[in-house]
């Protein structure tokens, strides 16, 4: 008495077991039920990953790179495009600093980012400036529609006009004369058909004259016009008519005459034919922080 027969506690662990067994299949049929949603976010994940992935990928190439081949914008042969302007005399890209000449071909060839991008994607590609939000190129439009669309964006450097030469932060009178040699540029015959070569400086504190000699040809500005851009004579620059796409190298040297203490930064600018003087200044020439941004979304 006061105890169960074999037949009661089999019983009793026969009820235990099914009282255990109902929340189990409950919560199985549950899962079973909402599988199909599980597999839906699941994929969802991985593609949304995907899309981040291509968009990481094709920012990182387009600011990081300079192409395949770097110099692709003056040859016309890309193979793979990229934006970072190329240092010649360090043999690499200038990761960050956008080509003006490449953002513009990008600009009015879209399908070059379309091509790193993949035909699955549709795409939208700004680069603003951060002090005032000007626009120094966009391809695209941005689709409001589309509920996945993943955005990318870094602060880079970017002008209106290319840079070919410069001397920054290195031209400083000390109390004797001093010949600056600046960096060599290319040019082609080709490229002088299309681009004007200007000298600009720029932060010009107390120099009140300068010597340019490119190729031994001597360019001499006084107090009137040394802080003024000058358009440099086409005959000055190293080309070759029988073969209008060989760029070939031109020699720059500088000395210039101011007081103690005097100092300035020296730009040599390539620009479009149709840019006259005005348009070669502190605003065209001088690298901006821009934030370039890129929005990728599922066609």
């Amino acid at each position: 008495m006061g105890f169960l027969d074999d037949d009661s506690k089999g019983f009793v662990i026969s009820l235990d077991l099914l009282i255990a067994i109902i929340p189990l299949t409950i919560m199985i049929g549950m899962v079973s039920a909402d599988m199909g949603n599980i597999m839906f976010q699941i994929e969802d994940t991985v593609f949304r990953g995907s899309m981040d992935r291509v968009a990481a990928d094709t920012m990182n190439t387009l600011l990081e790179t300079s192409g395949t081949p770097s110099n692709w914008e003056r040859t016309g042969n890309l193979s793979l495009v990229g934006l970072a302007k190329y240092d010649q005399s360090k043999g690499k890209p200038s990761e960050g600093t956008i080509s003006p000449t490449k953002l513009a071909f990008v600009v009015e060839n879209p399908t070059s980012v379309q091509n790193i991008i993949g035909d699955e994607y549709g795409f939208y590609m700004t680069v603003n400036t951060l002090d005032t939000n000007t626009s120094m190129g966009s391809i695209g439009t941005y689709n409001a529609s589309v509920n996945d669309i993943v955005r990318v964006d870094k602060v880079v450097l970017c002008s209106r006009l290319e840079t070919v030469s410069s001397l920054m932060g290195e031209i400083r009178y000390t109390g004797q004369s001093r010949n600056y040699i600046a960096p060599e540029f290319q040019t082609s015959e080709r490229y002088n058909q299309t681009y004007n070569y200007w000298i600009i400086f720029l932060n010009n504190t107390g120099f009140t004259s300068a010597t340019v000699t490119i190729n031994g040809n001597v360019i001499n500005l006084d107090s009137s016009n040394i802080n003024n851009a000058y358009l440099i004579n086409s005959t000055y620059l190293n080309t070759n008519t029988s073969d209008n796409m060989q760029f070939l190298n031109n020699t720059v040297t500088l000395n210039a005459t101011g007081g103690f203490g005097s100092s300035m930064n020296f730009f040599i600018v390539q620009a479009p034919k149709n840019i006259k003087s005005d348009g070669i200044n502190y605003d065209t020439v001088n690298p901006k922080e821009c934030l370039f941004v890129l929005y990728l979304w599922p066609k």
